[in-house]
């Protein structure tokens, strides 16, 4: 019950990029302006110096840093004997060791392909295992993201426990990949972070709350339910392709998030 009532009261999030190409400065700014708390933070694209400025330049602005999102490519290949394997746990390794020095709590990872995905196996499971040991070296919660992965996820949670392995909710992905998983009644008592936008179950669109068919009152309980989180986090980087997206179409970047935060507070 107490939990219940915590999470009525989390605070409200937003990835960093939301579809805008507005300098990182701007967007973090616009993200405050518009009433959010916290944004999530891209860990891949920029070069390393530019990268590392951005999570004091969020909390200048005025955000918390809810979690960065690890650097993503040949996901399978952390399951497969291989070069490819272990430059990727590489990646996922170094991810963590930012969040440390930076102060962030949880690194976001993926551990298969949204598509086709790898088999579980045992240099797969070691790998995961190394990833979760430096996460409680270095006191970073390690939360993995629902792809089409459930049941690398089975298989982990099954095996592997610690305080600072848990899970990332994408309620898009559920809905597009396995909608009949039920993530959060499965895994919602090992949440750390969630990715929540809508799709029409026919791709991943990434489309603001309310503009797919996502059942979002079943969701808004689920998640009431769930091990306690500060924020309920969008990641509306929706597809300016897709035919949804024209609703959008003619929004500023201010009345994009404005729209983006009301859509929020009908979750709260």
């Amino acid at each position: 019950m107490n939990q219940q009532r915590k999470n009525d009261m989390a605070q409200f999030g937003i990835f960093a990029w939301f579809s805008y190409p507005l300098p990182i400065k701007e967007r973090l700014q616009r993200i405050k302006q518009a009433g959010f708390s916290a944004t999530s933070l891209w860990w891949g694209d920029e070069d390393g110096a530019e990268k590392h400025r951005q999570p004091e330049l969020a909390r200048q602005i005025g955000l918390a840093v809810d979690n960065v999102h690890a650097p993503y490519g040949n996901t399978n290949a952390l399951w497969e004997d291989g070069i490819e394997g272990e430059a990727y746990l590489q990646t996922l390794l170094s991810c963590i060791g930012d969040c440390s020095l930076h102060g962030i709590p949880t690194s976001v990872v993926h551990i298969t392909r949204l598509s086709i995905r790898s088999e579980v196996t045992r240099i797969g499971m070691d790998r995961v295992k190394r990833l979760v040991e430096f996460a409680e070296q270095k006191q970073v919660n390690l939360a993995i993201e629902n792809l089409n992965s459930i049941p690398h996820l089975d298989r982990i949670y099954a095996e592997l426990s610690s305080e600072r392995l848990g899970f990332c909710y994408d309620s898009g992905h559920e809905h597009f990949i396995h909608p009949n998983a039920d993530c959060l009644s499965r895994y919602g008592n090992k949440l750390f972070a969630v990715h929540l936008h809508d799709n029409c179950g026919d791709s991943d669109a990434h489309l603001l709350p309310y503009d797919g068919t996502i059942e979002w009152d079943a969701v808004r309980t689920k998640l009431k339910a769930c091990r306690e989180i500060p924020y309920l986090t969008l990641e509306v980087d929706f597809k300016r392709e897709h035919p949804k997206s024209a609703l959008y179409r003619g929004l500023s970047a201010a009345e994009f998030l404005a729209l983006a935060y009301a859509r929020l507070q009908l979750l709260a």
